[in-house]
């Protein structure tokens, strides 16, 4: 019962808040489809798409059906309401001047006597 309830209940907001409802006018399509057919039997439903898709809108005696088929307008209704906003603070950018630092800095070439340095470990044969 459980999983029923979530199943509704997802499907509920799937369709009221997304385009997914004009799922819902397949069977228009099909039946307006059965029409153009009786009409012209030559049509194809390929060409029937095409006429009522890809072409541009005729405003003919079938306009009103035309415009209740699938995805033929947008009734975004749910996505006005979820797009109103407050409006946004006024922001101003200033830019400030990079400040100069005066250092002096003294470096010192001491040179740095060990016994573990290199030249103390390479050195020639002495003769005794």
């Amino acid at each position: 019962m459980r999983k029923f309830i979530s199943i509704a209940l997802i499907t509920l907001f799937f369709f009221g808040n997304t385009e997914a409802y004009q799922l819902l006018k397949l069977p228009l399509l099909v039946k307006h489809y059965i029409k153009h057919k009786h009409e012209d039997p030559a049509i194809s439903f390929i060409s029937f798409l095409q006429l009522h898709y890809q072409d541009k809108t005729v405003v003919d005696a079938d306009f009103q059906q035309d415009m209740q088929l699938p995805f033929k307008t947008n009734d975004a209704k749910m996505i006005q309401l979820a797009s109103v906003s407050l409006p946004s603070p006024r922001i101003s950018i200033e830019i400030l001047p990079t400040p100069v630092v005066k250092q002096t800095l003294s470096i010192h070439h001491e040179q740095l006597y060990s016994l573990n340095t290199p030249h103390d470990i390479f050195q020639p044969p002495k003769i005794s």
